[in-house]
């Protein structure tokens, strides 16, 4: 086996405890924890964590950054292993799908909108701001890759993208108040493929 370089090991540390942190936020959302909850589940001591990260706060944004940029490398990885627009977008669909029913119990949208609505300073708004660009990227991402095969005639596809990301952030909301069923999500994502403008050659599938 390979001797890991400093570096690598630091690289391999900070890796840990942001996706340890990840699994704390789920479980408990934002406002609930602490320093001492992400180092327990990082297995790490108070010392070593505070060689990456000096809050909650920004162990939680390193968290969300990872996630978005995942969340868009998974979509280019799709395009390259399916090269299908509507496998591609029913994966991504699906995904999001998983992520609004788990509601409370295994997903970030808690601690995300607990972050939110304690975070008012003009930085935490051009953070948000960030991330909400990253999203609206991954979507327009997956509507290209329908023009470049087809698919999708190239109208409006900026006002679409974003037209998705706030429907997809309102049943977010939605997820967290009084919640939403499995038939109204479907019935949401159903009309917005209706709304996709494809091609004469295309029908819908």
């Amino acid at each position: 086996m390979a001797t890991l370089t400093n570096d690598e090991r630091k690289k391999q540390k900070r890796e840990t405890i942001i996706t340890s942190g990840r699994r704390v936020f789920q479980q408990k959302g934002f406002l609930d924890v602490t320093m001492k909850d992400i180092i327990e589940a990082a297995n790490i001591s108070r010392g070593g964590i505070y060689l990456y990260f000096h809050s909650v706060d920004e162990v939680f944004v390193a968290v969300l950054n990872k996630r978005n940029s995942h969340s868009l490398e998974e979509v280019k990885q799709d395009i390259v292993s399916k090269n299908d627009f509507d496998l591609v977008l029913q994966d991504y669909f699906d995904g999001q799908r998983d992520r609004l029913l788990s509601g409370l119990n295994d997903s970030l949208l808690r601690a995300v909108y607990e972050y939110y609505f304690t975070h008012k300073r003009p930085e935490d708004q051009a953070f948000q701001a960030e991330q909400f660009a990253m999203i609206k990227q991954t979507i327009t991402t997956i509507l290209e890759f329908g023009i470049a095969q087809n698919v999708l005639r190239d109208s409006n596809l900026n006002d679409i993208a974003e037209h998705i990301m706030f429907l997809i952030e309102g049943l977010s909301v939605l997820a967290l108040t009084s919640g939403v069923t499995p038939q109204q999500v479907d019935d949401q994502f159903d009309l917005i493929e209706a709304m996709l403008p494809r091609t004469a050659s295309e029908t819908r599938r």
